[in-house]
């Protein structure tokens, strides 16, 4: 094994979806703690794993096996009124992951730029997921995340520990990393705790 930028490069296979393998070069490090701004610290109960590319990979499975088992007339139901409907929640997460995959991508090429923030109770209303079946918004999301595994599994390990400010907090390549797979589990739980119970 190889040491570089404080990355143990590993080599290994990962068949997802099944017809794609994925030739993972680094582990990378879950951030510390003291690591991450406050508000990506509240995500860590989501993320046990220390390798949180191997993470991102491995969930993306997961994620597609649940959201095929959800019957549409469930996924066409809000828990509240007022609340989005659960495939709401699923397009919330494709939203959210090309934005966030958009920032790690501009922060690793070095860009300076502070980008702004964005409210996802805006996206959510004015996009047309109300409209459409779960299964193709799962199918939207199993492309994102195959765009995702694609820009992290190619960056060095110089990359991973860029900075930038997003939302006008101070974080790294590595912390966008780790807030995509936290965000996602966060959802799942809110899905299986209040939209299936």
């Amino acid at each position: 094994m190889q040491r570089d930028a404080g990355f143990t490069h590993i080599a290994f296979i990962i068949g997802y979806p099944e017809n794609l393998i994925y030739f993972v070069l680094m582990k990378i490090r879950k951030p510390k703690p003291e690591e991450l701004n406050s508000y990506y610290q509240t995500y860590l109960k989501y993320v046990p794993e220390d390798d949180i590319l191997a993470a991102l990979i491995t969930q993306a499975e997961v994620t597609q096996k649940f959201l095929k088992t959800i019957p549409e007339s469930k996924a066409s139901a809000a828990y509240a009124p007022g609340k989005w409907l659960l495939k709401e929640v699923a397009g919330h997460l494709c939203d959210t992951e090309r934005i966030l995959s958009y920032r790690a991508l501009r922060i690793s090429r070095n860009d300076k730029t502070a980008l702004p923030g964005f409210d996802e109770n805006e996206y959510t209303p004015n996009s047309n997921y109300a409209s459409r079946t779960l299964s193709n918004i799962a199918d939207e999301f199993r492309t994102i995340r195959e765009s995702s595994i694609s820009l992290f599994s190619n960056m060095s390990g110089e990359m991973y520990e860029r900075r930038g400010i997003t939302n006008k907090a101070d974080v790294c390549v590595r912390d966008i990393l780790f807030f995509i797979v936290g965000h996602e589990r966060h959802h799942l739980d809110v899905i299986r705790e209040r939209y299936l119970s």
